[in-house]
Formats: structure tokens, sequence, C-alpha cells
């Protein structure tokens, strides 16, 4: 019976671009874990977001609910990716940041661009600092590397 164990993901023998990614992956990893503990510590953050004014004690738990959704929703993909490059599964973690990007970002930008009263481009684009480093990771993962 073998054990799994993790692997040190920046080894020195490792190709360069995988080491790129895991980079990439542990910064996109780190914004949106941030992005997830900011609705769990100011949930009523989506109120203000929404234009919907917390007139009453349900309005505020029902903020708080949203915001535990959106965390959640925000921490377990890079978990995931994280969990894959510990394992030493980059192409699995490529294939985690594709996810994330379609059922992350763009969700979000979407729901932003269609729900947000007065929504603006800024309010829009506000979210491609978090897909420039999921884009990054994926295709440095996915991109084949040479045998040498």
């Amino acid at each position: 019976m073998t054990s799994t164990s993790f692997k040190n993901p920046l080894d020195k023998n490792l190709p360069k671009n995988i080491r790129t990614g895991v980079w990439a992956s542990f910064v996109s990893a780190f914004m949106l874990i941030g992005i997830g503990l900011f609705w769990v510590i100011h949930p009523t953050s989506a109120e203000a977001s929404f234009s919907i004014v917390a007139d009453s004690d349900a309005a505020l738990r029902f903020a708080k609910i949203t915001a535990i959704f959106k965390a959640v929703g925000d921490v377990l993909p890079p978990l995931f990716v994280l969990l894959a490059i510990g394992m030493g599964q980059f192409r699995l973690a490529g294939l985690f940041h594709v996810l994330t990007l379609v059922l992350v970002i763009v969700v979000d930008m979407l729901t932003w661009g269609l729900y947000v009263p007065n929504a603006g481009p800024a309010d829009i684009i506000q979210h491609i600092p978090f897909a420039i480093p999921i884009l990054i990771a994926a295709y440095y993962f996915l991109k084949p590397t040479s045998k040498k």
C-alpha cells in the first residue's frame, strides 16, 4: 500500500513554467481567499453594492447568509488548486483554474453587469486583476512541457 504525500511545488527540478504557474496560483489563491474573507467580515457590503437599504433585521440576516455563500464560492476553488499543486497534479490544477475563471470570475462579472444598479464599466473590469494570475497559471500548467 502506498501513501500519498505532498510534494514541494517549488522544487528546483521542476520546469520553469510549472514554477511560474505555482507562483501565479499562490497569488490568485491569496486574492480569492482574501475576497472571501472580506465577504464574511463585511457582509453588509453586499447591500451597498446592490443598493439594498438595510431597513430591517431580516435584510441584515439575508446579507450575512449571502456573504457566507459568496465567501464559500470564492474560497473553495483556490483550496482545490492548492491541493492539486501539493499533490503534484499540475494539469489538474490548470483545469481547476479554468473552471475558477469561468464559474467564479465570469459569473461574478455577469452578475455585477446585470444586477448592480447603475453599474459602470469600472464595476465590471474590477474583476480583471483576479483573472490575470488565474490565466497565467492555467496557461503554464496546461501548456505542454518539453521532456528534455
